[in-house]
């Protein structure tokens, strides 16, 4: 029982303890008063009926007594008069037997009124002739105890009703801080942070509050420290100083991560800029114009290349690199060919027109399973070509002919399978630290017309530029629940949520639709969406997410730590669990900068009960590695190849 309801019962107790004792002792007052009042009433009419019997001139006159008796006892308030001779024998007697319709039987009997006997002495002269004895009657004093005792309920029971509500009000108002108190608890729970601005004006509930507020704030500021803790080990683990973009490490992991033909990577372009007479530059202006300029020409790199999948490197001192996945030249070349028209512009901002500063771009398709030394050699020869041609030129570097053939096969291979429902469900487990699954993460897979399984880094490509994204988001979807209403699974099923359903209202609703007639799937459905999209757009994510949650929906995070993100969105957000970037198990064995950011990263998720999963284990060494920082869920090739989902 709450505090409120305890305080309410008690004071509501004592207050109708007090009020009943006021009532029970006003009506004893009221009856002793009555049963006074009917003695000296009787022992009155008994003295002076007495007296005027006595005055009779003829004691043997008994009509005249009985008349006299009579006019005295009509009156109605004597329950008994009796006159009786020396000897005892009654020469006269009146009884009133009526009892009093108006009180109730019950109160009658409840109350019992004491009415004792007044008795006179009736003379004749000097010499007694006889006794009289009067009784009065109770109907009337029940009659009046019977109206104090309405008035005194009536009373009791507004002053009882008034008490109460008095009593709860007051009470709502004081301990209306408690409320706020418990909220705040709830909220700490929740790992948000929630201080009362109003401090309550009792004296002990005000420091209460005020200890409440102290320490909301303290883990608030720790929480904070943690994550800015993570951002700063981040940018000094893998941000280049002067332009903010990757640093040839963070390039490095995260190339190999989208190389790595076992992790469902897309294809797409690779693009390299070098920035031809730097030095020079620097030695005639000084090496903060350099540096401005290469500042300069990152920001319009990232201008020119708006894929919001795409990650931009600094090399080393003269080369920036480009790397977007899902797309093709002729997006990617306009982007490119802007850098280089914009040099002169650069170079007149910095009053350096003068300088011999030239750049040369080349880009070249990649694919899973290439090779990163093998993409750079490349790179490296598509710029000398592209220096040949002058300053300030691109140079693409491909088989026009396979890729174009390549597009081909996959348009007609995309359409065949969404037409002839190809696709396979595959399913890779995430594993407890005993070894014990603890979900299955969703894969889709397409199988070609020979029979071959194709991972979705193959085909998905293709499926965005026909523009059949939705079409195979909700081609998963249903794949998955088919599978739910045959299995009964006991893991939960995680489902990668793309960037058309984070920005297609209407593709929302229909999830959330189809959720919602669901019912018990919910609880076996998780949905993972990229920190990339949360970056992108996060109030269309953020109020996604808390509808997906508010049907028992699982959210986790994917691809987590890998992008220069405001990590403070975790606590708003309140994800289930996040998965590490694959790209840390690259580095995780021999990086001690890497280590210590995930150890950073852990470390927050911990303080906010978010759960970590390592990605990308294929070996004991990494595995190990990431046990000693605390990762309690792992999910790689150490523990399986994907295997379809039905089996």
């Amino acid at each position: 029982m709450s505090l409120n309801k305890q305080m309410m019962i008690f004071i509501a107790s004592m207050l109708l303890i007090l009020l009943i004792g006021t009532f029970a002792l006003n009506l004893s007052n009221t009856k002793n008063f009555l049963q006074d009042q009917l003695s000296s009433h009787a022992q009155d009419t008994a003295t002076s009926l007495g007296l005027s019997l006595s005055s009779n001139a003829d004691p043997d006159d008994l009509p005249t007594m009985e008349t006299m008796i009579n006019a005295v006892f009509d009156r109605g308030y004597y329950s008994n008069i009796t006159l009786t001779d020396m000897d005892g024998k009654i020469l006269y007697e009146r009884t009133n037997p009526k009892e009093m319709e108006a009180v109730p039987s019950w109160f009658i009997h409840s109350i019992d009124l004491q009415t004792p006997p007044a008795a006179a002495v009736v003379q004749s002269g000097w010499i007694p002739t006889g006794t009289l004895e009067v009784t009065s009657h109770t109907g009337y004093a029940y009659i009046e105890l019977w109206k104090a005792f309405i008035n005194l309920s009536t009373w009791f029971l507004l002053a009882a009703a008034a008490a109460i509500l008095i009593v709860v009000t007051a009470l709502r108002i004081m301990l209306k801080p408690l409320k706020q108190m418990e909220k705040q608890a709830e909220a700490i729970v929740k790992k948000e942070y929630l201080v009362q601005d109003h401090l309550p004006n009792t004296v002990e509930f005000r420091r209460v509050v005020s200890a409440m507020n102290a320490m909301v704030q303290k883990m608030k500021e720790v929480f904070e420290r943690d994550a800015k803790t993570a951002e700063r080990l981040q940018k000094m683990a893998y941000q280049d100083n002067v332009t903010g973009l990757s640093n040839r490490r963070h390039f490095e992991m995260i190339v190999d991560s989208l190389l790595d033909p076992k992790e469902d990577a897309s294809p797409g372009i690779i693009a390299l800029i070098r920035i031809h007479g730097l030095k020079e530059l620097n030695d005639q202006f000084g090496y903060l114009i350099g540096d401005q300029l290469v500042k300069n020409i990152a920001d319009k790199m990232q201008e020119g290349i708006t894929s919001p999948d795409a990650l931009s490197a600094r090399l080393n001192g003269t080369e920036l690199v480009a790397v977007i996945p899902s797309e093709s030249q002729n997006k990617i070349q306009p982007g490119l060919q802007a850098i280089n028209d914009a040099i002169p512009d650069l170079l007149s901002e910095l009053n350096a027109s003068h300088a011999p500063v030239s750049v040369s771009v080349a880009f070249m398709d990649y694919q899973p399973g290439d090779s990163r030394g093998k993409l750079l050699s490349s790179l490296d020869y598509a710029i000398q070509q592209a220096s040949e041609q002058g300053e300030n030129n691109a140079f693409y570097y491909s088989d026009q002919a396979q890729t174009d053939n390549q597009n081909s096969i996959w348009t007609n291979l995309i359409e065949k399978a969404i037409q002839e429902a190809r696709f396979i469900l595959y399913q890779q487990s995430a594993y407890t630290l005993d070894g014990k699954i603890d979900d299955k993460e969703v894969l889709i897979r397409l199988k070609d017309e020979e029979g071959t399984v194709h991972s979705a880094g193959y085909f998905m490509p293709a499926v965005e530029q026909l523009g059949k994204t939705t079409e195979i988001d909700k081609l998963v979807v249903g794949l998955v629940f088919d599978y739910l209403a045959t299995h009964s699974s006991t893991h939960r099923l995680s489902v990668n949520l793309t960037r058309s359903i984070i920005l297609n209202r209407d593709l929302q609703s229909w999830l959330l639709d189809k959720l919602q007639h669901s019912g018990s799937y919910c609880k076996n459905l998780s949905f993972e969406l990229t920190e990339q999209l949360i970056s992108e757009s996060p109030e269309t994510t953020f109020d996604f997410i808390r509808s997906l949650k508010a049907l028992g929906v699982a959210i986790g995070i994917d691809h987590f730590g890998s992008r220069f993100a405001n990590l403070r969105y975790l606590q708003g957000l309140q994800p289930d669990y996040v998965k590490l970037d694959s790209a840390f198990s690259k580095a995780i064995e021999s990086d001690d900068q890497t280590r210590s950011y995930v150890s950073s990263l852990c470390e927050m998720a911990k303080s906010l009960d978010i759960k970590v999963i390592a990605m990308a284990i294929e070996n004991q060494a990494q595995l190990d590695a990431f046990k000693e920082l605390g990762v309690p869920l792992f999910q790689g090739y150490y523990y399986g190849a994907p295997t379809p989902l039905a089996e």
